[in-house]
């Protein structure tokens, strides 16, 4: 990041001192932002309807020419078209392809572009999950994905979530109304394991590795452990000086020591970040499967959190299989979704368990009971929390910190309603900056903008599903049993209170109650 340099500073246009005139600065600013935002966005509507034109020309030329196979028109179009927005050819062809798939199968994206209700990016996370929707009928399909978009235009328009967790929520809703099961989708795409190097320069390159969602978060979380360990294990500066004093000494005594090379790599403190031990721990494992010396760093396992509806897990032992529907899906981290099988493998070793309690209608948590010793407090704010409640921030839960709403010191409750879930960035944000963060009740949070903007951030629900079959347990009244869980492996399962006769949610999703 670019730091300013002390000295003589520019003319600012505002006066630092005077707060009218901060005001007034930072508000000419954000609209300029605004201004070139919907510019920005214009212009991509523009350009996609532009790369599906050429497209349908030089494909309706293939056709004609009974050529379509080998797309020669198209190839010829896109070559042209990749000169005059310098991309390469191939690249250019891939972006009108899929500017032709967008339009044809969403084209209100194109709207929402040039209405500026969506970014360029938002609008490519969409298209790319949107056909994940998938359905044997056609006709279908068509109305499901129109569906998808609407939910997720609604969602857009009242949060404005970035392309990350735009994805995470999409995926989300696709997953209700795709006819395909996340099973067919991992068995398919777990076909396209790889692993790749890219150079960077400087003697620096990224290795890689495309594999099981859940593998890479507890490689991840390992690798963490383990990083974290190592750092600890080290000598103190105290203990460091002294051992390179008496290696000294030792030195001096015994120069052949010193010579044949010694100890002295212990005399060298190790000032390694947790990001740099973290990749150096990863290297180690893959080149020597001895993953360091340091002993407090050996047999840590890895801590992934997995939901997993108790109407699934209670389920027969044919309806969680591969192609199977109509069941809610399992989930890891509370966001994506992964295949119940897995998860059931998962779930049958996990050491422990805790039961979330949810609405049957909302999905919203209500209460978690914990069976291993936790504190129930922090149990339940990472269940209603899963993520920093930033706006649109995603990081989990379980790597967050707790946050008083109102200061502690000022009077503010240890208690549910007074915390939220906050990462170490946007916790420091809160605190030191002047954006402001109000409880609105049921763990809804109104955050204010410096500029005095207002935007909402409500939990994640759980999305609980009930779906009428010959395969759930049903109820005297010929509904489903009330009682979803969300299982975390730590697996957990969440039920709701007996008695809760609620009607089944309907099949379809609804737009976030905003």
């Amino acid at each position: 990041m670019q730091q300013h340099r002390d000295g003589h500073v520019p003319d600012l246009g505002f006066d630092p001192s005077d707060p009218g005139s901060v005001a007034a600065r930072r508000s000419e600013i954000l609209a300029l932002e605004e201004a070139a935002a919907a510019m920005l966005a214009a212009g991509t509507a523009l350009q996609l309807r532009a790369h599906a034109a050429a497209y349908e020309f030089g494909h309706a030329l293939d056709v004609a020419e009974g050529c379509a196979e080998s797309a020669m028109h198209v190839r010829s179009i896109a070559n042209e078209v990749g000169l005059l927005v310098k991309l390469a050819a191939g690249t250019a062809q891939g972006h009108l392809a899929s500017a032709s798939v967008t339009l044809r199968e969403f084209p209100a994206l194109a709207l929402a572009l040039e209405e500026n209700l969506a970014t360029p990016a938002q609008v490519t996370t969409l298209a790319s999950v949107g056909l994940k929707v998938n359905h044997a009928d056609p006709d279908e399909q068509s109305a499901r994905r129109a569906e998808f978009l609407q939910v997720m235009l609604e969602r857009v328009r009242v949060e404005p979530l970035p392309p990350r967790a735009l994805q995470k929520a999409a995926e989300r809703v696709a997953e209700e109304l795709t006819g395909e099961s996340i099973d067919d989708r991992y068995e398919r795409a777990k076909k396209r394991r790889r692993a790749t190097v890219e150079d960077l320069g400087d003697g620096m390159s990224v290795l890689r590795v495309l594999m099981s969602s859940f593998v890479a978060n507890a490689v991840l979380d390992r690798a963490r452990k383990q990083g974290k360990a190592v750092i600890k294990a080290r000598p103190k500066p105290g203990a460091q000086a002294a051992t390179g004093a008496g290696a000294a000494a030792d030195a001096n005594a015994n120069p052949s020591n010193a010579a044949s090379g010694g100890d002295s790599t212990a005399l060298a403190p190790d000032e390694r970040t947790l990001d740099q031990v973290m990749s150096d721990v990863i290297a180690d494992m893959l080149l020597t499967s001895d993953p360091m010396a340091a002993s407090l760093a050996k047999g840590i396992q890895a801590i992934a959190h997995i939901s997993i509806p108790a109407t699934t897990m209670l389920a027969g032992p044919n309806t969680g299989g591969p192609g199977s529907t109509g069941l809610a899906p399992a989930l890891l981290d509370g966001m994506s979704p992964m295949p119940l099988e897995e998860a059931k493998r998962l779930a049958a070793t996990a050491p422990a368990f805790i039961r979330v309690l949810t609405h049957p209608v909302t999905g919203a948590v209500q209460a978690v009971d914990s069976y291993k010793p936790t504190t129930a407090m922090r149990a339940f704010l990472q269940a209603r929390d899963i993520h920093c409640r930033f706006i649109g921030c995603r990081q989990p839960a379980a790597r967050c910190e707790l946050d008083h709403t109102k200061d502690h010191q000022y009077g503010g409750e240890t208690a549910v309603w007074n915390l939220s879930d906050f990462c170490l960035a946007h916790h420091i944000v809160k605190h030191h900056t002047a954006w402001k963060v109000r409880q609105l009740g049921g763990g809804v949070l109104e955050w204010t903008t410096p500029s005095g903007k207002i935007y909402i951030d409500r939990p994640e629900p759980y999305d609980v599903i009930f779906r009428p079959s010959d395969e759930l347990p049903r109820m005297a009244s010929g509904r489903p049993t009330p009682g979803a869980a969300s299982a975390t492996a730590t697996t957990t399962t969440d039920d709701h209170p007996p008695g809760d006769d609620l009607p089944p949610r309907p099949h379809a999703p609804k737009p976030p109650p905003f």
